[in-house]
């Protein structure tokens, strides 16, 4: 346990944390209104109630990988924070990064959208 491991395991933490409680508890819970660009692109071809029906499905999809990622983000900052970063100063430029994981829901969501909207 160094100062450096110590730092980047908060790091990766505090995001795991801000992601779940954060961004992904509302999405599960349905309290987010659904994006209103996808509403318009939506709105033309399906029923409102419709529309807003698989806007609400493709939030908590959403959320529960947001969620995912955010506990494999917390046990990555878990790990890194009580092992010695200072052994692996290679490591240190990868979990500084770490957080960019939560780009990874954003996109599989994205992609789950596109082919389920055709």
């Amino acid at each position: 346990m160094d100062t450096i491991g110590i730092a980047l395991g908060a790091e990766c933490i505090i995001a795991g944390l801000l992601a779940i409680f954060v961004l992904a508890k509302p999405l599960v819970a349905g309290n987010s209104k659904p994006d209103t660009l996808m509403y318009i692109k939506l709105k033309g071809h399906i029923k409102s109630k419709e529309a807003i029906e698989i806007l609400t499905n493709l939030n908590r999809k959403g959320g529960r990988g947001l969620r995912a990622w955010g506990c494999i983000l917390i046990a990555l900052g878990i790990f890194v924070a009580l092992s010695d970063m200072s052994e692996y100063y290679q490591m240190i430029y990868i979990v500084a990064f770490a957080p960019l994981l939560l780009v990874i829901p954003v996109l599989q969501t994205w992609m789950y959208a596109s082919r389920k909207l055709r």
